[in-house]
């Protein structure tokens, strides 16, 4: 029987979404089509349907990414990705990945993005490693800060959360290369908002925002507090920072502080998406009482529009390039002129011979600023047509901070 791929029906989306369920082993997580078709868009659910069941789901959110220089651009963000065991090797995701990549670039997307279950997939659609992520751990019985910290930290409900937290995360995704914005969707998820059927809403997470002197909110906490444990008869307990945001480094420390001090607690933890290079720890006394660990890719980018994507960001230093990108799929195939520096940029189609030819994977690992042109240069993942070309793209792309997305989606 021949597979149907197509979006997803309005009467068949409790069975898609438990399909979700079984591609991820979670078999016991199905029954949440109800506060998921709350969350999700039904026009950019698909699904693989061999008859009437579904054997494969893809999903996409309508997001803005922050590029260098504070400009937002729509991303269409990809998630619940899954193929049934019984159904692969026949090209399903291909063809379901066809069909949203080409609806993202008809409805203007300029980006797609994902974050990765398995690393060998996504290359072949064209997605790159864009950004990074670790693991953070804090000595709390070590942790001394070389400075007084600013800010006044205050435990909040869960509705004085969301009404400061949302605006403010706003605040900080602007000036974050790599940021997405946060739905109201994601915030109801990530806060518990919304608990599946039946279910008590949990109540073992805890949140703070630290304020400024003038009482503003600059930045957010949710943690909450591990099993109680005690060794050689003293405690020894960990703290969990499941979401930690701020509009600084100082008011960031701050807040890592704060959890430090508590009684009883030996280790704070940070889980999930922190930045692989977390400058708060050069505030400490002593940054070795501050480690990192499973350090790995966190977004990934695929571009779809790469005049539109190349004009929309700043660029470190000013510079001109002819770039031939190659796309197997078309969206961001061709040849262009990049004119760029720190106050704007354009870029179109041009007939000029290229300073550099490189892969869309390669445009999308590079587009944030995390990697270097030069790195994949050394890889012999790009053809560099110029003496120096390659050295010049990389100084024109870097950016002063690493790019970072605190929302996975």
């Amino acid at each position: 029987m021949t597979i149907d791929v197509r979006r997803v029906r309005e009467e068949e989306f409790d069975a898609w979404s438990d399909a979700i369920d079984i591609g991820f082993n979670t078999p016991q997580a199905r029954g949440d089509g109800q506060r998921r078709r709350r969350w999700f868009e039904l026009d950019r659910c698909w699904g693989a349907f061999d008859g009437a069941t579904p054997v494969g789901t893809l999903r996409a959110l309508s997001l803005e990414a922050t590029v260098p220089g504070g400009t937002f651009v729509p991303l269409a963000g990809l998630s619940a990705v899954t193929v049934a065991s019984s159904h692969r090797r026949r090209g399903l995701l291909s063809r379901m990945m066809a069909g949203e990549l080409g609806a993202s670039k008809e409805r203007g997307d300029v980006l797609a993005g994902l974050y990765a279950a398995e690393y060998p997939i996504y290359g072949r659609f064209g997605f790159a490693a864009a950004t990074t992520s670790a693991n953070w751990h804090l000595d709390a019985r070590a942790a001394e800060f070389s400075r007084e910290l600013p800010g006044v930290i205050e435990i909040v409900d869960t509705e004085t959360a969301l009404k400061e937290a949302a605006p403010l995360y706003d605040r900080v995704r602007a000036i974050t290369p790599g940021a997405v914005n946060r739905t109201r969707a994601m915030w109801e998820r990530k806060l518990d908002l919304v608990p599946r059927e039946g279910e008590p809403v949990p109540k073992n997470f805890l949140h703070a925002l630290c304020r400024d002197e003038r009482g503003e909110a600059v930045g957010f906490l949710r943690y909450k507090f591990g099993e109680e444990r005690w060794t050689h008869e003293r405690p020894d307990n960990v703290v969990d920072i499941l979401d930690l945001f701020a509009i600084n480094v100082e008011y960031e420390a701050r807040l890592w502080k704060y959890l430090a001090d508590h009684d009883w607690v030996s280790e704070v933890v940070g889980k999930g998406g922190r930045r692989e290079d977390e400058l708060w720890r050069d505030l400490l006394v002593n940054r070795r009482v501050a480690w990192s660990d499973d350090a790995c890719d966190a977004q990934w980018i695929r571009v779809l529009d790469t005049p539109a994507a190349l004009s929309a960001r700043r660029y470190q230093v000013p510079g001109r390039f002819v770039l031939r990108v190659v796309d197997k799929d078309g969206f961001a195939d061709g040849t262009f002129a990049l004119e760029g520096g720190p106050d704007g940029a354009t870029c179109g189609p041009t007939a000029e011979s290229p300073d550099v030819t490189l892969p869309v994977t390669v445009l999308g690992a590079i587009y944030f600023g995390g990697f270097t042109a030069a790195r994949f240069g050394l890889l012999g993942m790009l053809d560099e047509h110029r003496n120096g070309a390659v050295a010049r793209l990389s100084a024109m792309f870097q950016t002063a901070i690493a790019p970072w997305c605190p929302a996975s989606y």
